[in-house]
């Protein structure tokens, strides 16, 4: 007779055979689906080897080979296939900016998909230049020679901070890893712990949801430093940072690299600019970078090899970028040094903010050009000073249809404090542009939405303000947003608009309520009752003679 605990250890028994013998044939099942895999795709490999190109009728065949191959072998395995599928092929495309790569451009659109995607979980020394890294970012000269260096960062750098609890620092090294070639990364125990990590790559956009690609669609590779000596390359290549948390504050630590070679790096205050001339802006890197106390500025070495006088470029742009912590009322001293990054295509617009603060290299000449800049000679400047903008925005201050607008107001100041150019640095802020769009909207009827929807016109109303009051006031304000505890803090759009009513209300001394009401910006009336008893004030000649009622 059995007993429970005998029944219970024959179940056990009985339900461990089925499982092992169900396991050895899904095993068996995943096997074969691999060798099925992976002989299709080497006979797709042989008939290209012959045929020299993929048939038309059979490109969509060869696509489903390729995305099955690439679900079931190793990553290493499947990208040698690839390799030699490209190799053979006569026919086969690579993304550049004069023939952009799409999703009907098949199969190579399936095949740099999946070598990037199956590239992460390659181990750095067995990963194998792309093709494409000749196009972009560039390639290394073989009769470069490589290099150990050792890295000095001071992680308790005084200053403020922009960016949020997640941001990582990127530390520049002025070394360059070429692509698929290995670098050692080495440092001392106890950083093992801290966070660290090495970045191969400057141009961080991933360029996924593009509809067609100018360069490979992600190009950037970081490795954990959690070992006392890492490994680490990138099929791309791209110069060399040290990431650190940004409140990472354990003073000054050491790392050392091997294996990459030199760019073209200037560090103000610290480079001789006679050697930079003679020698360092030579270095064989294909990228390298300028360096001042606020701002680096990533370029083609191209483009640095024309930069004569290094240290009173960047020492201007440290100036543009004090101007920016001067109107917000802050310390000119800053924690992170801020990026621009060129790209031959990034993910949104022709500039976008971020760290780095990405542009395309149409503008690479007019970033080194003290003179262009000063004189807007490039249609890209007020973009430049735009983008910065967008990294000191506070959204305290900024409430919706605004994310356009007061970002203009750092390119305002700089063009007013910095440049030498007529009517504001922009065409459509010119002062016949905004009687135009003023005389415009109020003849329309002065319709909030309509408002929130046109940049430029909004605009319009904070340069009233300006003009009228100076930036002072503006400063003053911005002071005192940073101030305000959680409780004090608008929560919604409506206590935004409210808010910023009464602080620059009172901030000038007047009662901006019925200004506000006549440009139809929506504010509730005990937020105009609490500024009642300043004297109200209003734009001479404004509203405009042909204003019609409000909608």
């Amino acid at each position: 007779m059995f007993t429970r605990a005998a029944f219970r250890f024959l179940l056990t028994v009985l339900l461990s055979v089925n499982l092992l013998a169900g396991w050895s044939v899904y095993g068996q099942d995943n096997q074969n689906g691999q060798d099925s895999a992976a002989q299709k795709l080497n006979e797709l490999i042989e008939k290209v080897k012959d045929e020299k190109k993929i048939q038309p009728d059979k490109i969509e065949e060869a696509v489903d080979i390729i995305s099955r191959a690439g679900e079931v072998m190793s990553a290493v395995e499947f990208l040698d296939k690839l390799d030699k599928l490209q190799q053979y092929r006569e026919d086969s495309i690579i993304p550049t900016a004069q023939k952009r790569l799409s999703r009907k451009m098949q199969p190579d659109y399936t095949i740099l998909s999946l070598q990037i995607r199956k590239g992460r979980d390659v181990p750095a020394e067995q990963v194998q230049a792309h093709p494409a890294a000749e196009v972009f970012p560039g390639l290394v000269g073989e009769e470069a020679k490589k290099v150990s260096r050792k890295i000095k960062i001071n992680t308790s750098t005084a200053g403020w901070h922009i960016g949020g609890r997640r941001s990582l620092y990127w530390h520049s090294t002025g070394l360059y890893a070429a692509p698929g070639k290995v670098i050692w990364v080495t440092l001392s125990e106890e950083l093992t712990d801290k966070g660290l990590y090495v970045r191969i790559g400057a141009h961080s956009d991933r360029l996924w949801r593009k509809s067609s690609w100018a360069r490979a669609p992600e190009i950037c590779r970081r490795f954990a430093l959690t070992h006392t000596e890492t490994k680490a390359t990138n099929a791309f290549g791209g110069l060399v940072y040290i990431e650190t948390p940004h409140d990472l504050k354990i003073g000054k630590i050491t790392v050392t690299i091997n294996g990459a070679v030199r760019a073209p790096y200037y560090v103000l205050g610290k480079t001789d600019v006679e050697k930079w001339r003679k020698k360092i802006r030579n270095h064989p890197a294909p990228w390298g970078e300028l360096a001042g106390k606020k701002l680096i500025l990533t370029l083609p070495s191209k483009v640095l090899r024309t930069v004569d006088e290094p240290d009173e470029l960047m020492k201007f742009w440290d100036e543009v970028m004090d101007r920016y912590a001067e109107l917000l009322g802050r310390d000119p001293q800053r924690r992170r040094l801020e990026r621009f990054v060129p790209d031959v295509q990034i993910s949104a617009g022709y500039m976008h903010a971020g760290y780095p603060l990405m542009t395309m290299l149409d503008i690479t000449t007019t970033i080194v050009d003290k003179k262009r800049i000063i004189h807007n000679r490039h249609g890209g400047v007020w973009g430049l000073f735009h983008e910065i903008g967008h990294n000191h925005q506070n959204y305290d201050w900024t409430f919706r249809g605004t994310g356009e607008v007061t970002v203009n107001l750092f390119s305002l100041y700089i063009m007013d404090k910095v440049c030498d150019v007529p009517d504001k640095g922009h065409p459509s802020i010119t002062k016949s542009a905004r009687k135009r769009n003023t005389e415009r909207y109020f003849a329309n009827g002065c319709d909030f939405e309509t408002w929130k929807r046109d940049p430029f016109l909004a605009l319009c109303m904070y340069m009233q303000l300006q003009e009228e009051f100076g930036w002072e006031p503006f400063t003053k304000v911005f002071k005192e947003y940073r101030t305000l505890s959680d409780e004090q803090r608008p929560k919604n759009d409506d206590e935004k608009r409210d808010q910023w009513m009464v602080r620059f209300s009172r901030a000038v001394g007047k009662n901006l309520g019925p200004f506000f009401q006549a440009w139809a910006v929506q504010t509730t009336s005990e937020a105009r009752a609490s500024i009642s008893k300043l004297p109200v004030w209003m734009p001479s000649g404004f509203p405009p003679e042909n204003a019609k009622e409000s909608k």
